[in-house]
């Protein structure tokens, strides 16, 4: 026996639906700190709350809807890719408090750039720094946002 209403557009508008739901919640709690009724914290949840909850009625009720859905897993080069980047980045959330936001996040680029892009070795080496770089010193240096681990004197 099968159920024809649990598709995955019906499942994700439901989701959306509650999660845009979750966000006007908050942005109706947050109003009464407002000034006006379109400036204040509440603004940004509420318009991503409205949207979600367009969207997702839009997903359930859509006209086009396949009845069958087949599904197969990736397999050969994109199931690795896939499972490495997995592992790469549980690994950069293990090392991040040890040796650090920037040589973590250093090694974590290099990793997934090879892996995913297929680049040389130098080439994700360079981009990863540049990037690295540019991401410790806007928000590190001028945000002044507080990263897990070793900060470097600059």
């Amino acid at each position: 026996m099968r159920i024809r209403h649990l598709s995955p557009d019906n499942i994700g508008g439901v989701t959306a639906i509650i999660l845009g739901a979750l966000s006007i919640y908050e942005s109706l709690r947050l109003y009464p700190y407002s000034n006006k009724i379109l400036t204040g914290d509440h603004t940004f949840p509420g318009l991503i709350g409205v949207l979600l909850v367009i969207s997702g009625v839009t997903l359930i009720f859509k006209r086009n809807k396949k009845e069958e859905y087949e599904q197969t897993l990736p397999k050969g080069r994109i199931a690795y890719m896939m499972l490495g980047a997995i592992g790469i980045l549980l690994i950069y959330c293990l090392i991040i408090d040890f040796i650090g936001y920037f040589f973590s996040t250093l090694l974590a680029f290099i990793f997934l750039i090879k892996l995913i892009g297929n680049y040389r070795w130098i080439f994700s080496i360079f981009i990863s720094l540049i990037f690295t770089t540019v991401l410790y010193l806007l928000f590190i240096v001028l945000l002044k946002t507080p990263f897990p681990g070793i900060q470097l004197p600059f």
